[in-house]
């Protein structure tokens, strides 16, 4: 019956959505994938479809500035979250990383916002302790599920009217009053 309802709730979707969803709810629960779902994941590398990105629906983007415009994240750690993500997925082949180390923040805070970073290894460890990344090898971090939803589902788009996040002002403004008026 389980399994059901997850093809019922996964029905209909794209399919990286569903890869995504998939690999974060293993993740979370501590279950590791079958070597029987990798083929499922590659696709023909001729295939247009493969230039398509997960989080943004379009053509792929090899820019990281526009990247980092288009996610527009609120702090360092989200920055680090938008660049291993850019890093991951949205770079040309060249480019591409599944981990990254103090040195490529600090590149990605140079060309994506203008400035780098002070303590880049810093940053990395806080967005780890945060459950944005999981620790590679020494000095490494690999953006997991939890960071990967956090770009490509969380952070606006560029079309984005910024209407959720006063929302969410709006909530904790009124979270705050009342919880002063019971005092």
């Amino acid at each position: 019956m389980a399994a059901e309802e997850i093809k019922a709730i996964l029905h209909g979707r794209e399919k990286t959505e569903q890869e995504r969803i998939l690999r974060w709810v293993s993740e979370s629960i501590g279950v590791t994938a079958s070597p029987t779902t990798a083929p499922q994941v590659s696709v023909p590398p001729a295939s247009p479809t493969t230039q398509i990105a997960p989080s943004m629906g379009g053509p792929r983007r090899k820019d990281i500035k526009s990247f980092v415009a288009a996610k527009a994240p609120k702090n360092d750690v989200q920055f680090a979250a938008v660049a291993a993500y850019f890093y991951r997925f949205e770079a040309s082949e060249a480019e591409r990383k599944d981990v990254i180390v103090a040195q490529d923040l600090q590149t990605a805070g140079r060309q994506g916002r203008g400035y780098g970073f002070n303590k880049p290894l810093v940053t990395l460890n806080n967005a780890v302790a945060l459950g944005y990344f999981d620790r590679g090898g020494r000095g490494e971090f690999k953006l997991n599920a939890v960071g990967e939803n956090l770009v490509a589902m969380t952070l606006p788009s560029a079309d984005s009217s910024g209407r959720l996040s006063r929302a969410k002002k709006k909530r904790r403004s009124n979270t705050g009053k009342k919880s002063s008026k019971k005092r």
